[in-house]
């Protein structure tokens, strides 16, 4: 039995538990350190139902989405789309800060459905965080600001998220061009795409290995560089941390999350979960 209520953190659950503590108005919400100061923080990794993206201003954290850990530094940019798990490693929570969380009921026409879907920084797999430069950090930072400025008015504070969005787009395509990367970091982000559409079912290293036209021991090398996991460790991480989430945020009996996740065998998924985190699903779920 679930002794906790789990927490989906569609928009107005994750405002309403973990920030303000109330009932947000509309879809359109902009938090900085004063409002992470005041949350009790989410210690697990977790998915959330909505869009969010956030400017650090000062200090350091770390950030694990996938089999990538992001160390953020001053002036990085983090952005994260619908269920998306992420895991915050290290996170003072009230280091200075302005994040935006919105839903795409914010836009109305002229906007067509969907169209959030379109970039690419949005999707699983994306590189979730980016380091801007100076100039790219003082525009971000006004267009923030007017967004503050107008958000109480929906229409305008539309018409403005989606300036910013496209400001993002523009920095997020030159960094992600063919030649902002080494060999080894695109062999990395194809492994990371892969890796991502097959994980529930492909748990064996010869099929990434196989369908990179690799070896199992280079693919191994290359990812031990960029991302400091092997193969093996990249596929079990990316498992267990979506196994946190299903059982922390969700009601799924454990038989159900261990099928779902392509395990056949429940005695094994409680093996494989208790040496990766000293605990079973259940007392996992269960532990505050």
């Amino acid at each position: 039995m679930i002794k906790n209520v789990p927490r989906e953190f569609e928009y107005q659950q994750y405002l309403r538990e973990i920030l303000i503590k109330s009932e947000p108005q509309i879809p359109l919400y902009i938090a900085t350190e004063k409002d992470f100061g005041k949350s009790e923080g989410i210690n697990y990794p977790y998915r959330s139902h909505f869009y969010v993206f956030g400017l650090l201003h000062e200090s350091e954290c770390k950030l694990q989405i996938g089999i990538n850990t992001y160390d953020l530094k001053k002036k990085s940019l983090t952005i994260v789309g619908p269920g998306i798990v992420r895991n915050w490693i290290s996170n003072n929570w009230d280091m200075s800060n302005k994040t935006v969380f919105f839903k795409e009921s914010l836009f109305k026409k002229p906007f067509y459905d969907n169209f959030l879907l379109d970039y690419d920084f949005f999707k699983v797999g994306a590189n979730h965080v980016v380091e801007l430069t100076d100039e790219g950090y003082s525009n971000l930072n006004k267009l923030f600001e007017t967004l503050e400025k107008f958000k109480a008015d929906q229409n305008i504070a539309a018409g403005i998220l989606y300036s910013i969005l496209e400001f993002i787009n523009s920095i997020y395509l030159e960094n992600s061009s063919e030649n902002s990367f080494s060999r080894n970091e695109q062999i990395t982000r194809e492994f990371n795409d892969l890796l991502t559409k097959n994980y529930r079912t492909q748990k064996s290293v010869g099929f990434y290995a196989d369908n990179m036209n690799m070896s199992s021991k280079h693919l191994s090398e290359v990812l031990k560089e960029t991302v400091g996991k092997t193969v093996k460790q990249s596929i079990e991480e990316l498992i267990l941390i979506e196994s946190q989430s299903l059982l922390k945020q969700t009601a799924m009996e454990i038989k159900e999350i261990m099928y779902w996740l392509g395990f056949e065998d429940q005695s094994y998924f409680t093996k494989f979960f208790k040496k990766k985190t000293g605990l079973t699903p259940s007392d996992y779920r269960s532990n505050p």
